[in-house]
C-alpha cells in the first residue's frame, strides 16, 4: 500500500469525522467504525480495478487510527510497555 493510498483514505475518514461531528479521541469506537467502512469501500473499488488494493488491511486500519485519533507514527511507541521516554531531535 502506498502512502498516497493511505492519505486518500485518511482524507475520506477525516471528512466523515467532521460530517458526523465526532471527537476522534473521545469517540474512538465510532471513528474505528468509520475507518473500517472506508477500508471496506476502498476494497470494493479495488476489486473492480478502480484503485490499488490494500495488501495489509490490519496495518492500514492501525495507521489510520493512529493518524486520526492518536499521535500519528509516534502512537505505537506510546502504547509500547517498554518505552519509557521519547526524544525528538529533528522534524524527520
Amino acid at each position: 500500500m502506498s502512502g498516497e493510498t493511505l492519505e486518500r483514505i485518511e482524507a475520506q475518514v477525516r471528512e466523515s469525522i467532521r460530517s458526523a461531528g465526532l471527537d476522534p479521541v473521545r469517540e474512538a469506537d465510532a471513528v474505528r467504525a468509520l475507518v473500517d467502512d472506508a477500508l471496506s469501500a476502498w476494497e470494493h473499488r479495488a476489486l473492480a480495478g478502480a484503485v490499488p488494493a490494500i495488501t495489509d488491511p490490519a496495518a492500514a486500519a492501525r495507521a489510520l487510527m493512529d493518524n486520526v485519533s492518536g499521535l500519528g507514527p509516534l502512537h505505537r511507541h506510546f502504547d509500547h510497555p517498554e518505552v519509557e521516554e521519547i526524544w525528538i531531535n529533528a522534524p524527520s
